[in-house]
């Protein structure tokens, strides 16, 4: 079996497009791989298409010797925007592993170790305390039993009166390119505590809570907000600080009785390790559509299980995406959770991409039995949910 070619589509699902490329063989099987890198969609198709030029005529089944040869002979080895296309292209060759043996990817990666994930759903803040505990509610009426926000009072100055923003849903009060080192007011923390206490009331103690802060903080400053947070026992605190120096995010840590989760910007397993070896982060959040694929995310989440640390994917994605998630969390040891968007209005969106996307219920997602990831494109997705430019702060 030999690559014939490669097609790359751009698809407009909702609030971000998701990249998905194919493999063709001479024998008619094609493998399906896809990666979401919101604010630089055709710049990682045309890398696509670049790596493509040395995939035509190879035999697919070679992954290994195909991901290091990405990687090493692009010369300009790491970052994220290079692992993002060789993550897609990963995925889709594992793809056609597993639909030419006729078994699921978990299988050829030495799964099951269980079988179902549990997921998390997003949940905006709103404007208000009161706003959050009638969101999470919500949440929970989906079936999920657990969620996760982002910093209340963060993000949604430039959107305009009258018009929600960002990612928590508000017009929030800090502007949306805050820089971590800036003075803000230190009432702050006890702003965003009335939002937890609120949502720790509305749903109790056993559905989970986890917020996001997007990098936006100093060390100093999110260990303010982690002292804030501690009574409502969240579930874990995602990426307190910017993403380039595990010591400023060890001095997080060090200093939490809450978990300290990051990882979604670190591509490939030279950039994870150095936040292992200083004990920097609790759950460890890999993009396996940006962090170099199926076959970066396998090595990545072994290193991982070295230090005690789980693996919890990163994933607002698309519904090739959450699967390419989910067969590596069946094959790991130290599979924790996964995230997804949740809402039903995404999952319609998955539903008129792929054929049988994957859906939560009761908090969970069963682990595929189809050859491959069990993911099929539907035809004319591409024209049905067209390409949108996207661009935002951080």
């Amino acid at each position: 079996m030999k690559i014939t070619h490669l097609t790359t589509s751009l698809i407009g699902l909702g609030f971000r497009n998701t990249i998905v490329v194919q493999v063709h063989t001479d024998e008619g099987l094609v493998g399906i791989g896809e990666t979401v890198l919101k604010r630089r969609s055709k710049t990682v198709a045309q890398n696509i298409e670049e790596l493509g030029r040395y995939l035509v005529g190879k035999d697919p089944l070679r992954i290994e010797d195909h991901h290091e040869k990405m990687y090493r002979d692009s010369f300009w080895v790491g970052g994220p925007l290079h692992a993002t296309a060789i993550s897609t292209v990963d995925a889709a060759l594992w793809d056609l592993l597993g639909k030419s043996l006729g078994v699921p990817v978990w299988r050829l990666l030495g799964g099951p170790t269980r079988e179902e994930i549990p997921v998390y759903c997003h949940c905006p803040a709103g404007e208000s305390p009161q706003e959050f505990a009638a969101h999470l509610k919500r949440c929970r009426s989906w079936g999920h039993r657990a969620a996760k926000t982002t910093l209340p009072v963060f993000y949604g100055q430039a959107a305009g009166p009258g018009k929600a923003a960002g990612y928590s849903g508000s017009q929030g009060r800090l502007g949306p390119s805050l820089k971590e080192t800036e003075w803000f007011s230190t009432a702050t923390f006890a702003r965003i505590a009335e939002f937890f206490a609120a949502g720790r009331e509305a749903v109790g103690p056993e559905f989970e809570i986890a917020v996001d802060c997007h990098g936006r903080l100093s060390p100093s400053a999110a260990i303010r907000l982690c002292q804030a947070l501690e009574p409502y026992h969240l579930l874990f605190i995602e990426e307190p600080v910017p993403p380039e120096d595990p010591q400023a995010l060890r001095e997080v840590t060090a200093r939490s009785t809450t978990p300290i989760a990051s990882g979604e910007r670190l591509a490939t397993m030279y950039a994870v390790r150095p936040f292992l070896e200083t004990r920097s982060l609790s759950i460890l959040q890999p993009d396996v559509a940006n962090c170099g694929g199926i076959t970066a995310a396998k090595k990545i989440a072994a290193m991982a299980e070295s230090y005690y640390v789980p693996i919890c994917p990163h994933n607002p994605n698309g519904p090739i995406a959450t699967a390419m998630a989910v067969h590596l969390l069946a094959a790991i040891p130290n599979a924790y959770m996964l995230e997804t968007i949740g809402s039903p209005e995404d999952l319609d969106l998955h539903a008129k991409m792929v054929a049988d996307p994957l859906r939560p219920q009761d908090g969970v997602v069963r682990i595929p039995t189809a050859p491959g990831l069990g993911m099929d494109l539907l035809p004319d997705a591409a024209e049905r949910m067209p390409y949108q430019p996207f661009s935002a702060t951080r």
